[in-house]
């Protein structure tokens, strides 16, 4: 029945796809555990760490068999704790973390083409490789929340499923799908692992040099948009470019109305209910809920401090920095045209 030349059903569906509220619910609640008990506790700062942890490996839950599900997530979390130890290991000498940041990158780039859930959980090293150095974020206290914040979001996914024992079909993303891969005729894109590897270690390089007051967020957009193929790359940096105009616009809405934690803690998890449907619907509503998010988590972390209003337009000069490093990378360092294989004329 259409009203109006409407279609109810378009408000939860796109073209035809579920907008899958069912893991909107999960993301929401994989946020709201961790912040929920960092603020009951008056700990912000470990409440934002947990949710990152939980964050990500929700974001791995890619469908599939349980056991699929699960390892994926787990996968994620292992990755998030190896790039902490990989950023301990590198301690504080720049050139020992351009090192370790540029084997990650290569790392990610050859497994980018074995299955998603196991190229996204390389990423996972990697943010968490450049969130904790360059936050200084290298302490062995942080394991517990990490741990905990992974553990949360796979005991959200194991208690959903065993209430609607739902299965949903096969997606051939899993982390096994992509070990399988490796083991067999894997034909690994090691100029694409170069490009990206160089990309990230490039934007390190500048964040840390050339005033970027949070390196992370440029070296992790680089990481996030970089694709080897040309096209879905520049798409991506667009998206996630007007994603995070939008989105810092709705934080400092927020944050502007409230700086009470129970507000901004209401605020983050609708902001987290929001990322799946709006990836599906136009990904730049979906990268502008997780910016949205991000920046009233660290807004509430620093409630300590009186909140840091400056990080909200520098995150849009960190990301347009980060995006202009993918262009520029992907255009100049082994560009697809030049290997294109030429055309025969008859």
């Amino acid at each position: 029945m259409r009203l109006f030349d409407l279609d109810p059903l378009d408000l939860v569906r796109y073209h035809g796809q579920s907008l899958l509220w069912d893991r909107a619910i999960r993301g929401a609640l994989s946020v709201a555990g961790p912040m929920i008990v960092g603020v009951a506790l008056g700990n912000p700062e470990l409440g934002l760490i947990a949710t990152l942890c939980a964050l990500w490996p929700w974001m791995n839950d890619l469908g599939g068999e349980i056991e699929d599900r699960l390892i994926n997530m787990a996968t994620s979390g292992d990755a998030i704790i190896i790039g902490g130890i990989l950023a301990f290991i590198a301690g504080h000498h720049y050139g020992a973390q351009l090192v370790v940041l540029f084997v990650c990158a290569v790392i990610i780039g050859w497994v980018h083409n074995t299955s998603r859930g196991l190229e996204n959980a390389a990423r996972c090293m990697g943010f968490s490789f450049v969130i904790a150095v360059s936050l200084d974020l290298v302490s062995w206290t942080l394991l517990l929340p990490v741990i905990a914040g992974a553990a949360w979001a796979m005991l959200i996914v194991w208690a959903d499923h065993q209430l609607r024992r739902q299965y949903v079909v096969e997606t051939g993303a899993s982390v096994r799908a992509g070990l399988h891969n490796i083991l067999g005729e894997h034909d690994s894109d090691w100029r694409f692992g170069v490009r990206y590897a160089l990309a990230a270690a490039l934007g390190l390089s500048l964040a840390i040099h050339f005033g970027a007051t949070h390196a992370a967020w440029v070296t992790i957009t680089t990481l996030a948009v970089m694709r080897p193929n040309d096209s879905e790359c520049v798409q991506l940096v667009v998206q996630r470019a007007f994603g995070t105009l939008i989105g810092v616009g709705i934080a400092l809405g927020i944050v502007s109305l409230s700086h009470d934690a129970w507000h901004l803690t209401a605020a983050a998890i609708l902001l987290a209910f929001l990322i799946s449907p709006g990836l599906i619907w136009q990904r730049w509503s979906g990268f502008a809920a997780i910016t949205a998010m991000a920046l009233v988590l660290l807004d509430m972390a620093l409630l300590s401090e009186g909140g840091d209003r400056p990080l909200l337009s520098e995150r849009i000069y960190d990301t347009a920095l980060g995006c202009s490093l993918a262009l520029l990378t992907t255009w100049i360092i082994f560009p697809s045209r030049w290997r294109r294989k030429p055309s025969t004329g008859s």
